[in-house]
């Protein structure tokens, strides 16, 4: 609307612009202020007369409102806070009616920050308008790539198809895919950055089972490779612009590792079962937009990539079988390579000494988990 004005005003030869400017200065009285009172249950008071702009105060009903100016149909009224300060903003049309205009008013002497304020809609002494709390419930899945897991559990069925003779039906089923969850507690700073503390739980498994026969005789096995992690993030989010974010978050990675290998032929079965933790530092990059769906209330997705790669866990092997046989070991996650029947070379993963020396191991290192990858979340952000 100001725009508009501007242009319209260099049309104007510039005498009709100064005489209408004395007529309107040689007024007896001067237009008197209107008031205005709030209509709706909330009415948003935001830093600019735009429907995306920062909102700096919400205002109950009733309240009644000196307008400054108009621009379009936005009001720009200033409201008196608690703590002795003014807010100045803008207010909607739709939000607020006419009320009878007021009596002119005695002069307001207005200190430096006052005038700050009424131009920039933000309040002159501290409010809690201008920074408050939030909490986020958030829900979604991630793509995850624990390679040592993976090529452990193929190598497994490899084995030991070469030491029956003949090869297992298909390739066992690989971990790529989970689910998090998560929670965060955050303080909006400005209508620009906020500070978070949050928590996820992000876990995944797969089971699958193969099958190895010549036609006679016949064996499954069963795989599960695991993977679950607590991230205990302080982050960053900053809105470059409306509704939009970029989020920065340092993590702290509570990880706990497993796999499952269980043969099983007839009535007879064995089984490999461990399971191995660690924590280590990662990081989170994300982007996002929220919109607003109540008046404290906003949906809000995200898409971003986390980083975060650990070794060095520790923990428990437990073989048992069919005859009541458990044996236990404690060690390190450990990944090997070993000679099979058919002198291949097969990747093997079992929790136990992480330098093996046993007959046919070619090599060994401590398993490696990488959690790296990307994941999308859609959730709820309340406003305190």
């Amino acid at each position: 609307m100001g725009d508009k004005m501007n242009k319209r005003a260099f049309l104007f030869p510039f005498f009709v612009f100064l005489a209408l400017t004395l007529i309107a200065a040689a007024q007896d009285a001067p237009a008197r202020p209107m008031k205005v009172k709030v209509t709706s249950e909330q009415a948003n008071l935001r830093e600019k007369p735009d429907i995306g702009s920062a909102i700096v105060q919400q205002i109950p009903e009733g309240t009644v409102l000196e307008v400054d100016k108009k621009e379009g149909e936005w009001c720009f009224v200033r409201y008196p806070l608690d703590d002795g300060g003014v807010i100045g903003g803008y207010i909607h049309e739709s939000l607020v009616e006419a009320v009878e205009q007021a009596a002119a008013p005695e002069p307001v002497r207005t200190t430096p920050q006052m005038q700050s304020a009424a131009a920039t809609g933000k309040p002159s002494g501290q409010s809690a308008s201008a920074s408050f709390l939030e909490f986020s419930l958030s829900g979604g899945t991630g793509w995850t790539a624990p390679r040592d897991l993976n090529d452990g559990a193929q190598g497994f069925s490899d084995y030991h198809g070469a030491f029956l003779g003949f090869p297992a039906s298909g390739p066992v089923d690989a971990l790529h895919l989970a689910t998090l969850v998560g929670l965060e507690l955050s303080y909006r700073v400005s209508p620009r950055l906020s500070l978070g503390l949050g928590v996820d739980y992000f876990w995944g498994a797969n089971r699958g089972r193969v099958g190895f026969t010549d036609g006679v005789f016949l064996e499954t096995l069963d795989t599960s490779p695991s993977v679950s992690a607590v991230p205990v993030k302080l982050g960053v989010r900053f809105y470059p612009g409306k509704g939009f974010y970029i989020r920065g978050s340092l993590c702290v990675y509570f990880v706990k590792a497993g796999y499952l290998y269980r043969l099983e032929r007839g009535d007879t079965w064995q089984e490999w079962k461990g399971t191995a933790t660690a924590h280590r530092f990662g990081a989170e990059a994300a982007f996002g937009g929220d919109w607003k769906v109540g008046a404290n209330t906003s949906f809000f997705v995200e898409a971003g990539f986390r980083m975060a790669s650990l070794s060095g866990l520790s923990g428990q092997d437990v073989y048992r079988n069919s005859d009541g046989v458990t044996l236990i070991e404690d060690g390190t996650l450990t990944y090997f390579r070993k000679e099979g029947a058919d002198s291949g070379v097969y990747p093997l993963l079992f929790i136990g000494d992480s330098k093996l020396a046993e007959e046919g191991v070619v090599d060994s290192r401590q398993a490696g988990i990488n959690l790296s990858g990307l994941a999308a979340r859609a959730g709820i952000r309340y406003r305190f």
